[in-house]
């Protein structure tokens, strides 16, 4: 009898829960110090974030993909650019392994667990290396090349792309500044690689490929929020017609997508260390992103827009890329600083939906607050 009251009890609890309709002010628990020690949380969520750069590519090998990848400090990882894409177009697969011809600052270590090379640039400090990694091919390989660059994107905190963008990569020549481009090996085999610049928390090269084909075809999940120190802050907002939830926990407190026809964009919203996110070149940053040149101090005021959320002060900015880019990327991007955090809210997407979208994403970041 004592069994079947508690399972009544239960059901009721599930059917009066399914039954609720969803509020449209939302919240979320989030550390209010950057420096959350719970061991649920990896070391890339919750160490100070530094603006790096990442070179990284994929050569598709049959049953398996070859992750080529190094990430570092932007000037000294700028400076191996030309360097690695003349390494990349020296690889050729040898009975299914790569066989390259070793740059002359470069020497190479062996592997080890699933690393198949190391390769370290010599005389760098701090050590810059570039890591070799075999991982199962999917079922796919335009799945796995769209996976694996959003999740090198989601490293350095950049937005998800859409297959389009990878299909459009084939016109695209290597250049420092070009986010995805492909090149021939030297057995004419397609590489797609990356080069972004964006800001990573933790140890850079401590982020270890994941292919879809790993682990049974699963992507590893983000780890949920650990459970909220003393002093925790929740963070409140009011979600927009029309915006879905997208793909939050990690690094992403909040994440929205909006879809208009064909053309989707992303909204995140990101913790960093206020200490290391200064203003203005986390907008010279964004501008880079969508192809606009870096703007002075001076320059700041007339290029932002200054918005309120509760009592704190937001820095907004809309950026649309030159109308003569294709695709014409945009940015809508406000920073908010409360405490030792500087609180990132940006919309990714294509310049129209960007204009359309303008005035909710305003309106979504005057909505935010923290209790």
């Amino acid at each position: 009898m004592k069994q079947t009251c508690s399972l009544i009890v239960i059901f009721l609890l599930i059917f009066s829960a399914g039954c609720t309709k969803q509020e449209e002010i939302t919240s979320y628990t989030v550390p209010k110090s950057a420096n959350d020690t719970s061991s649920t949380v990896s070391e890339r969520t919750t160490a100070p974030a530094k603006e790096v750069r990442m070179l990284a590519a994929i050569l598709p090998g049959g049953s398996q993909n070859w992750f080529f990848k190094m990430t570092g400090a932007p000037d000294q990882v700028s400076a191996e650019f030309d360097t690695f894409i003349a390494f990349l177009k020296s690889i050729k697969l040898e009975a299914g392994k790569p066989a390259w011809t070793l740059p002359e600052n470069w020497e190479q270590e062996p592997g080890r667990s699933i690393r198949f090379a190391t390769l370290k640039i010599k005389d760098s400090d701090p050590q810059l290396e570039l890591t070799v990694t075999p991982l199962s091919a999917g079922k796919s390989l335009p799945e796995d090349l769209l996976s694996n660059i959003n999740r090198w994107r989601d490293q350095v905190g950049l937005s998800e792309i859409t297959t389009k963008d990878v299909e459009a990569a084939s016109d695209t020549k290597p250049a420092l500044d070009a986010e995805l481009f492909t090149l021939k090996d030297q057995g004419d085999k397609t590489i797609t690689a990356v080069s972004l610049k964006g800001m990573m928390a933790g140890n850079p090269m401590g982020s270890a490929p994941f292919a879809s084909g790993m682990r049974g075809g699963m992507r590893q999940p983000s780890p949920g929020p650990a459970t909220p120190p003393t002093g925790s802050v929740k963070l409140k907002y009011e979600t927009p017609e029309g915006w879905k939830p997208g793909r939050s926990g990690g690094m992403r407190k909040a994440a929205f997508n909006i879809n208009a026809g064909d053309e989707t964009g992303e909204v995140t919203i990101i913790d960093l260390s206020k200490e290391h996110s200064p203003l203005l070149p986390n907008i010279n940053r964004w501008r880079g992103q969508v192809g606009l040149k870096d703007i002075s101090e001076s320059d700041l005021p007339k290029e932002s827009e200054e918005l309120k959320a509760g009592d704190l002060k937001a820095t907004y900015v809309k950026l649309i890329g030159p109308e003569n880019s294709k695709p014409r990327k945009a940015i809508l991007g406000a920073i908010i600083y409360r405490d030792n955090l500087a609180w990132f809210v940006k919309f990714s997407g294509p310049a129209k939906l960007a204009e359309q979208e303008a005035d909710r994403f305003k309106q979504f970041v005057q909505s935010i607050r923290f209790e």
